[in-house]
């Protein structure tokens, strides 16, 4: 009976240890923006990776190029990574996340938010477990709400 509990035990720590790595995945691509190291953006996806995004939906090298386009745009940015709902099946996981992406194009005299951009999102995203550890093999962004426009009207 004591082996039961500590098997029970093991895998316990490693559900929680497979939730909390698949979170980190989610986590690491919006620091990854946020600092423009596109490298550590690429490194959370699979190579055969898909993303729907808010504009257009393409397989993940030209969603990137399209990604580094749009976010070079702006000064600066910062990613505040909100509820996460994660859910591990074996190798797969489900994550659903909520956000909000400040797009910062700075104060212009007399026009405080003129091409400043802010976006609600939710990030819903399908994980496999690779060799390399986790990774987003689907991403669709789903576009709740906007204040400002991309590109600027």
């Amino acid at each position: 009976m004591v082996g039961d509990g500590i098997e029970d035990l093991a895998a316990e720590v490693r559900a929680l240890a497979d939730r909390r790595a698949v979170a980190d995945v989610v986590l690491a691509y919006a620091r990854g923006v946020d600092r423009r190291d596109w490298a550590a953006v690429r490194a959370c996806f699979e190579e055969d990776a898909v993303v729907e995004g808010t504009v257009h939906q393409a397989p993940l090298e030209p969603y990137l190029r399209s990604l580094v386009e749009g976010v070079e745009h702006f000064p600066a940015t910062m990613h505040f990574m909100g509820n996460q709902l994660v859910e591990v099946e074996g190798d797969t996981a489900e994550v659903e996340t909520y956000a909000v992406a400040f797009h910062w194009m700075g104060d212009p005299p007399g026009a405080p938010h003129d091409g400043n951009l802010v976006v609600g999102v939710r990030y819903l995203d399908r994980l496999v477990r690779s060799p390399g550890g986790w990774r987003i093999r689907l991403r669709r962004v789903s576009s709740e709400w906007r204040r400002g426009s991309y590109p600027p009207s």
